[in-house]
């Protein structure tokens, strides 16, 4: 039986291309050069792709953002998604009170909803730095907003997500874990940081399994 190789590709921090898409107010998204690269690599390798967003950056914020691309962005749901990461970057969702947690949650899942439309939204993203507290996880599984399917975790030897030391270790060794009926699932290898070499053998290597990527 043949195994099959499945890769899963997410960009983070993703923010900056809403204010450029409000500001240039293209004829289409894929105008704007970082959605163009995007399709370009789903019509060549049938690329899906998870974009995980802060709310705001700097003077700009979801909010501000356009919505004249709803249609546009549902039409193409079936490879293009977007997901909560975080608020600003500066957020740590292990500390801070809950119900703050679960406000900014909100706006960005609400911001998106009219952005990108339902279709277009991701259930299972990565958190800024790994992080959010046992409580914020409960939410994020079972809330009237968009409940989550589960959370990609950290690549690194990081603690994810207010994990026992031996769920972690366990996530570790089996590479997913269920518990508060979210699936954490470990992520393989930051994208940017990979040689020529690894490349190469990631998308040449024949056997099977599941790899997840991000930059």
């Amino acid at each position: 039986m043949k195994r099959i190789k499945t890769i899963h590709y997410s960009i983070d921090d993703v923010i900056e291309v809403f204010s450029e898409l409000t500001k240039m107010q293209p004829k289409s998204i894929f105008d704007i050069p970082f959605f163009a690269f995007l399709l370009s690599l789903h019509r060549q390798y049938g690329i899906v792709v998870s974009c995980y967003c802060f709310f705001k950056r700097r003077t700009f914020s979801l909010s501000e953002c356009t919505k004249s691309y709803r249609h546009e962005f549902e039409k193409n749901a079936s490879w293009l998604k977007f997901g909560f990461h975080g608020y600003t970057g500066f957020e740590d969702y292990e500390s801070q009170p809950l119900n703050e947690s679960i406000q900014q949650y909100k706006e960005v899942i609400l911001n998106l909803k009219e952005i990108v439309g339902e279709k277009a939204l991701d259930t299972f993203p990565r958190i800024h730095r790994f992080k959010a507290s046992q409580k914020f996880i409960r939410y994020l599984g079972s809330n009237s907003i968009l409940s989550q399917t589960g959370l990609l975790a950290a690549d690194d030897d990081r603690i994810s997500y207010s994990l026992k030391p031996e769920d972690n270790k366990k996530l570790k060794q089996r590479h997913f874990l269920i518990k508060e009926h979210i699936i954490f699932l470990e992520t393989t290898q930051r994208f940017d940081k990979l040689s020529p070499f690894w490349l190469k053998k990631l998308f040449t290597y024949r056997g099977g399994g599941i790899f997840i990527i991000y930059t």
